[in-house]
């Protein structure tokens, strides 16, 4: 490979953007033409990473708003505009950092529209602007906001203060970022007088933009009085000025203090701060940002609103990936926060200053789909639209989940994890001595990836193993000790001529690696060109230098202990160029916005019940160019059932979303909309809605479906399928409807519930209580009286049949075959599936057609019109407007007989795997179902050890810094 291939890439990058069409036939003639001056170029390298570049495509983004408080203003200011800080970004993420041309020009757009609805800096009058933009895990936020930021200084914000998390490495890594791509140069170099070229990033390609920054990249550069009052940066001068700040106490109340010293007094007596326009940009918005209580403020949410309320030109923009406990704040009336105020305290200065309106982004919410090379949830679970196919067998499921299953008396052959670091262990309690089997296992997979990508053209790239089994600094530290002495001993055993190590690694290949490959490319899981096989021989020459080359990082929030290389930070910046290998051992820095560059292994086993803060530990989601079909996450089988929860519910809140996007409805109006709603319920952290106050449930418009069941639990599979035979039999005669038999019009409410109640699930978004309650309020107003239930049949050969009785006659019934997730392997290929819980692909047990099997022609045309008016291409109507066919008093209940072989029971035994599906109607003013918030939530949500360890090593940092 040329030693200066990302440079030659650039080149051709820069060579073809100008170009209206990049086919396969223009991107041939641009490489052809270089190899001209670079001769020793990899071509086909070459041509398969332009390829990927200008393949790559974004989906729309859409806005929900209250256009009352609208007040557009981008289009007339647009051409006095110079765009200087814009137009370096945009150059440098496409030409250096190599975007796709089409996730730059999405972000161009997306960047005006959400500017645009902020407030103008260029008017004199007082503005007030909350918005919230919401993206994925790991899908490019802090390239998002930096391209605001950049926008937003074009126009004529003086002051960008940008809220990164609470964590200083996350601090530290946020002021990188906005260093590379807003300010220019290395702040913790210019601070510190260091010799040399400090120029990076933007700055690199033009240094005539001038932006100051407050704060610096160093660990500890976080924002001081002392050091703002020594730099010679004026925030009222005519270049815009940025402060990265975390969401710490005693940083924002010197942050607040400094600033309102250069304020005047109002009629009020509050310090304010006119003629300079405010962006306040909230990174990880709903963490330490919320507060949802109606009796008291927490510290934060306070501070943040304080100094919002400091200026009278203001706008705050929240980015999240994870907004559920966002939607619950209340947003206050006029009257509730217009006399709130707050004391400070700073040393000996008292500040007396109001506290301002809630962080509830009252003026617009954006939702951002990912671009199609991101890799999220719902390819790693997969987690989808239900396929209109009766097997249910299609699904893209990315095979990189490796489940371990934990040692137990069942399973005396499992894994050992459950002695060496028990779920529920205690800060002082004994160290673990070794590591345990599935932990050396996942670290031999590193080393293999590794040395894979190195033999793919990869090497002078990161790559870094995530391993998170605690939030107690004393078992992260000896964790990591364990895996550096692993690490060792297995250098110590590659260099003797025959060793042992050599041989295990060559099995896992075989099986492990090669399959997986194969699989990628046969089945093109994924667009990418550059994945592509790789021979152990090639692997094996490149074990040794591999090797040598990896490192462990111990990342939390203690100082480091000086020359113990372990404690060392995670420096990427420091081997630009030649690629840092790493694993990283931590715990709550590694959950919340610290990237860990070219994540290829994760090893995680601490479960969270707080959904979203579960999602945000998903540091595995992202990009993954080139090497996707080498990553993989080693977990447990709890933890993949919480994934796969909260990435329904994730998915439940983005298509309420759309659908009130659709209809106009507004921030406000979506979130008392989406709180009742039963899947987003169960996805907020308790400790975000301290009051006891009333939460509704609503089932209106939903779909219900079971798609989670337990194997080698006999009598949980007996016990539904005898509530379904007992409801059956008592039903009565049965009219077919469509192609199913077994239908029956007008069933009582309470024939339902009954059978729901008798009915056990293992799903957390499925209560029979809640469910029933519901189904009951709505009775009084003639809601949900009338019931379709159908026995559904498969007209599969494959499948048993059991009996039911129907009409007082045994009758056969052809069971449905849905196999289980993960199960298709190809020949010579292990199936990776579950070995505790027979789960459907793609969490549905239902097809597409069935929902509407009850409603009449006309209905069903109807639907299909509004569902081809949202997407031309529908051939069916879409369950969302089917539900919004069906008459209030009625309701759809749907009973699967699965089929047993699949969950791992005998087909002999004649006893089906028994699942449901109920399709509400939409109803208006429908009865919810209430609770108060604490009593329900607080119970299942927080029986979780306090996480304290790290955010008390950050307030001793902080310390330290004052």
């Amino acid at each position: 490979m040329s030693e200066n291939y990302e440079d030659i890439l650039s080149v051709a990058i820069t060579m073809l953007t100008p170009k209206p069409h990049k086919t396969p036939a223009v991107i041939d003639e641009t490489v052809t033409r270089l190899t001209i001056l670079y001769p020793e170029v990899d071509t086909e390298r070459l041509k398969a990473d332009l390829l990927l570049h200008f393949r790559v495509r974004s989906l729309p983004y859409s806005f929900l708003e209250d256009r009352t408080r609208r007040q557009p203003w981008l289009d007339r200011e647009r051409e006095n505009i110079k765009w200087r800080f814009w137009g370096r970004y945009r150059d440098y993420l496409q030409f250096d950092r190599r975007m796709a041309a089409n996730t730059v020009d999405k972000l161009g757009d997306l960047t005006d529209d959400v500017l645009d609805r902020l407030g103008n800096p260029r008017d004199r009058e007082p503005f007030d602007r909350r918005g919230m933009v919401v993206g994925q895990v790991q899908s490019g936020k802090t390239a998002n906001y930096t391209g605001l930021t950049a926008k937003a200084a074009d126009a004529g914000y003086k002051l960008i203060i940008v809220l990164a998390g609470i964590h200083s490495s996350l601090r530290s890594q946020t002021q990188e970022r906005i260093d590379e791509g807003f300010v220019g140069y290395n702040t913790e170099d210019a601070r510190t007088h260091k010799t040399g070229n400090h120029w990076i990033g933007v700055g690199k390609r033009k240094r005539d933009v001038p932006a100051h920054s407050l704060t610096t990249s160093a660990l500890n550069g976080d924002f001081k009085t002392n050091v703002a009052d020594r730099v010679p940066t004026n925030i009222f001068g005519s270049d815009p000025v940025v402060i990265v700040v975390k969401k710490n106490l005693s940083i924002l109340r010197n942050l607040i203090m400094w600033l309102a010293n250069k304020g005047e007094l109002n009629e009020k007596g509050y310090r304010t701060i006119s003629d300079l326009p405010l962006l306040l940009i909230d990174d990880e918005a709903d963490n330490a940002s919320i507060n949802v209580s109606k009796e008291s403020i927490s510290e934060i949410n306070g501070l943040i609103r304080v100094l919002l309320s400091l200026f009278e030109q203001r706008s705050y923009v929240g980015y999240t990936a994870t907004p559920f406990a966002n939607i619950f704040i209340p947003l206050l009336s006029q009257a509730d926060f217009e006399n709130l105020n707050k004391t400070l305290r700073v040393g000996k200065q008292t500040l007396e200053t109001a506290i301002g309106q809630e962080l509830f982004p009252r003026d617009f919410i954006a939702n951002i789909p990912p671009p199609s090379n991101y890799i999220g949830p719902d390819k790693i679970f997969g987690i989808g639209e239900p396929d209109d196919d009766e097997e249910g067998s299609h699904e893209n499921v990315l095979p990189v989940v490796r489940e371990i299953i934990p040692q137990s008396d069942e399973n005396p052959d499992g894994d050992n994890y459950p002695v060496i670091f028990p779920n529920k262990h205690r800060k002082d309690d004994p160290l673990p001595e070794e590591l345990p089997d599935s932990l050396q296992e996942a670290v031999l997979h590193f080393f293999l990836t590794c040395a894979a990508r190195v033999v793919r053209g990869q090497g002078r790239q990161h790559s870094s193993m995530l391993i998170h089994i605690s939030h107690f600094v004393r078992w992260q530290n000896k964790t990591g000790e364990l895996v550096s002495d692993f690490l060792s001993d297995c250098r110590s055993k590659l260099a003797l001529r025959k060793n042992s190590l050599e041989p295990q690694l060559k099995k896992i290949w075989e099986e492990e690696y090669e399959p997986v490959t194969a699989r990628f490319i046969d089945e093109k899981l994924v667009d990418d060109p550059n994945i592509k096989r790789v021979s152990w021989e090639a692997v094996r020459k490149q074990l040794r230098p591999t090797l040598d080359r990896i490192k462990v990082r111990v990342v939390h929030g203690t100082p480091s202990r000086t020359g113990d290389p372990l404690h060392l930070p995670l420096d990427y910046n420091d081997f630009d160029g030649t690629g840092l290998f790493v694993i990283a051992v931590g715990g709550n820095k590694l959950s919340r916005g610290l990237t860990l560059e070219g994540l290829c292994v994760s090893y995680y086993l601490r479960a969270s019940k707080m959904y979203d803060t579960l999602m945000q530990m998903g540091r595995w989601f992202g990009y993954r160019p080139g090497y996707v079909d080498l990553c993989r996450l080693f977990t447990s089988p709890e933890i993949i059932s919480w994934y796969r929860h909260i990435t329904l519910a994730t998915e439940e809140l983005r298509q309420e979303f759309d659908r009130m996007v659709r209809i106009g409805s507004t921030p406000e109006k979506y979130g008392l909309k989406i709180r009742s709603k039963p899947g987003v319920l169960q996805v907020t952290a308790a400790n975000r809605m301290r009051g006891a106050w009333p939460l509704q449930l609503s089932f209106a418009g939903e779909l219900m479906e079971t798609y989670a069941f337990p194997r080698h639990n006999p009598d949980f599979i007996r016990a539904n399928y005898t509530a379904a035979y007992n409801m059956v039999a008592g039903l009565g005669t049965p009219k077919p409807i469509g192609n199913q038999r077994h239908a029956w019009r007008d069933v009582p409410a309470e024939v339902v519930i009954n059978f729901l109640l008798a009915y056990r699930t293992l799903q957390r978004n499925i209560e029979p209580v809640k469910l029933t309650d519901y189904i009951s309020k709505q009775q009084p107003d003639g809601r949900l009286t009338n019931w379709t239930v159908i026995l559904m049949e498969a007209d599969n050969k494959k499948t048993i049949d059991v009996d039911f009785e129907i009409d007082g006659t045994i009758t056969p019934v052809r069971t449905t075959l849905r196999n289980a997730a993960g199960s298709n392997p190809k020949p010579g290929e292990v199936a990776k599936v579950s070995t505790t819980e027979y789960v459907i692909p793609k969490a549905h047990i239902i097809s597409p057609r069935h929902e509407y099997l009850d409603l009449d022609k006309k209905a069903v045309e109807e639907a299909l019109e509004e569902t081809q008016a949202d997407r031309p291409a529908a051939t069916i109507p879409s369950g969302e407007f089917v539900r919004g066919k069906r008459p209030a008093s009625e309701a759809l209940l749907l009973l699967y007989p699965l089929d047993p072989e699949p969950a791992g029971y005998d087909r002999a035994e004649g006893v089906p795997v028994m699942g449901y599906a109920i399709s509400f109607p939409r109803l208006k003013k429908d009865k919810k179902v209430t609770y108060m918030g604490n009593a329900q939530l607080l119970d299942e949500f927080l029986n979780e050890d306090e996480d304290t360890i790290d955010a008390e090593a950050e307030d001793q940092v902080s310390r330290d810094d004052e």
